[in-house]
């Protein structure tokens, strides 16, 4: 989200010291290797990534421990940082948070069908009935069915709310940390997020936390109300199952997918108030 981010971070950072990451196959990263995807890219490879910049922070600013933030694909490797190395964290932060990939994609489906139903889009019935059974567990099969339902999802407010389109790429293109520098950049961002989660795919189909429920560090869930793609319910679920030494979950009423942009200060309110503290409780 760094292309994306000066919608919403700057005044986070009168609380937090705030660091972004452009990943492997990413953003301006993308651009430096020649928009070329990269075959070491896994979810394994890019959680250990994760860990290593966590690392380094850890040394740059002296701290035993740090806030990590996940949106959509980075909730998955956030979640997974937190189980495997909750010592390091004053608390995990999942925004858009993935739980179960087949399931949140069978939910967000059904939910859009019926939104199509509830305004009588008859082209949007058509083509979304079109693709059923959705999802497949063949990665195949899925992709081009995956298109088909993110376009209709975006134009009927689940990935943006109040939204009849995906605005990210007009974000990306206002930045002030990619307009500094020329619109190759901006372009990368746009290619990598379309070749990317290509790479990943067979891994991502395969995502299951259901069963993953035991934290050892505090768990905090944003999660917008009208989000068609990491839909609300599926987290509501899976927080009520998890066991955290604090847990807190914060439903964003006029929100889709992108919670931090869509509602920036209630989603800052809430940090601040509830969420900043847990770094005192924990110690230095």
């Amino acid at each position: 989200m760094m292309p994306e981010s000066w919608t919403f971070q700057r005044p986070w950072e009168d609380f937090f010291t705030v660091v972004q990451w452009d990943q492997r196959g990413a953003g301006k990263t993308f651009s430096t290797a020649n928009r070329q995807p990269d075959a070491s890219m896994s979810i394994d490879r890019m959680q250990a990534d994760a860990e290593q910049l966590i690392e380094l922070l850890k040394t740059t600013y002296g701290k035993k421990k740090i806030f990590v933030m996940g949106h959509s694909w980075g909730s998955v490797l956030g979640l997974r940082v937190a189980q495997h190395h909750p010592e390091w964290l004053y608390a995990y932060i999942g925004v858009g948070q993935v739980v179960n990939s087949l399931r949140n994609e069978a939910v967000g489906y059904q939910q859009t069908l019926a939104q199509a139903e509830a305004i009588g889009n008859e082209q949007a019935i058509r083509e979304l009935k079109a693709i059923a059974p959705y999802p497949e567990a063949d990665p195949a099969k899925l992709v081009p069915k995956v298109y088909v339902e993110r376009k209709w999802n975006a134009m009927l407010g689940g990935m943006w709310y109040g939204k009849a389109e995906d605005i990210a790429g007009q974000l990306r293109a206002l930045s002030p940390d990619y307009t500094d520098y020329t619109d190759y950049d901006v372009e990368s961002a746009r290619l990598g997020e379309l070749s990317s989660p290509q790479q990943l795919v067979p891994e991502l189909v395969a995502v299951d936390f259901d069963n993953t429920t035991d934290f050892k560090c505090p768990v905090v869930f944003f999660a917008g109300m009208h989000d068609r793609t990491t839909p609300e319910s599926v987290v509501e679920e899976y927080y009520a199952r998890i066991q955290a030494p604090n847990k807190q979950l914060f439903k964003i009423k006029r929100a889709s997918h992108y919670v931090v942009t869509e509602s920036p200060g209630e989603v800052l309110m809430d940090l601040v108030l509830h969420v900043l503290p847990l770094a005192s409780d924990s110690g230095p």
